[in-house]
């Protein structure tokens, strides 16, 4: 219950610093688009770290530990999300995404370029991959895995509605690309 209840503060808290009143509030007190985007990773970060040390601090109790063929194809698997985060931010400024420079888009950018050629999310598609894939699971690991998957699941869904605000074509790619995994379909297409 207590990592349901941390992950619900740290998905309020993550994802009201995401708003744009968040935003426009930040840029009339001086805080340009760069350093606030800065400020935001940085604060998510000590959010993350600080919710991760709650969890690992609570009781907990195995559920499995793989070994042998298991284990490498879970580890085989774990090394495919970290492929597809990778993949998320080759067709990205990623100096801007994490707040170090300024953008070149006053909005974020619509990129269909890369693995969002496949799949909508790809950045959380690879972190829930990694999550799942943990050859080492416990009661309180697989509880923060459904937690982060439900919050990926809604946060994806006020992602996509700012995207439609303001990228109007966001619409028809929306109802051509899946969102978590490609389908055959995506990926013959492209």
């Amino acid at each position: 219950m207590l990592i349901w209840l941390s992950t619900l503060v740290f998905a309020i808290i993550h994802s009201l610093l995401a708003t744009r009143r968040c935003k426009q509030w930040a840029a009339s007190n001086g805080w340009d688009e760069p350093r606030y985007r800065l400020l935001y990773t940085i604060v998510s970060l000590l959010l993350t770290a600080i919710w991760l040390f709650c969890i690992h601090a609570l009781p907990d109790l195995q559920l499995f530990r793989a070994e042998g063929v298991l284990f490498y194809m879970l580890v085989m698997l774990q090394i495919t999300g970290a492929i597809i985060i990778f993949a998320a931010f080759r067709p990205i400024d990623t100096m801007a995404f994490l707040g170090f420079r300024r953008s070149a888009h006053d909005v974020d950018p619509f990129v269909i370029s890369g693995i969002y050629r496949y799949m909508r999310h790809p950045m959380y598609s690879g972190v829930i991959l990694m999550l799942l894939a943990s050859p080492l699971q416990s009661i309180n690991s697989l509880s923060m895995t459904l937690a982060v998957a439900l919050y990926f699941l809604i946060g994806s869904r006020l992602e996509e509605r700012r995207m439609l605000e303001h990228h109007p074509e966001y619409a028809a790619y929306r109802r051509s690309v899946p969102a978590f995994l490609p389908h055959f379909r995506s990926c013959r297409r492209r």
